[in-house]
């Protein structure tokens, strides 16, 4: 697994993962890059972040069903990724793994 993990560039959750790390936690970073679970934790990041971003998607459209009017989806879709986005980074992306 780690070797199909390796091989998929780190996206956009991973990468907000490190810069977490490093604003708040960067003396942990030394350890986690020698047992090489600073290439490997923002990649699981990414897979955790996009399948909670995916649900949650889906649950807001669920309980908010998606209006008719252009403006109005322009609203409702803005909405929905706030709070989507603000989910995925407080559950997933703003903790301290090691």
């Amino acid at each position: 697994m780690n070797e199909e993990l390796i091989k998929t560039p780190i996206d956009r959750w991973g990468v907000a993962w490190q810069s977490f790390m490093e604003a708040n936690y960067p003396e942990e970073i030394p350890s986690l890059k020698e047992n090489g679970r600073w290439e490997i934790i923002p990649r699981l990041i990414d897979r955790e972040a996009w399948q909670m971003w995916e649900l949650l998607r889906k649950q807001y459209a669920k309980k908010n069903p998606r209006p008719k009017t252009f403006v109005e989806i322009a609203a409702w879709e803005k909405t929905r990724s706030l709070v989507v986005e603000h989910e995925v980074m407080e559950q997933i992306v703003l903790q301290c793994r090691g």
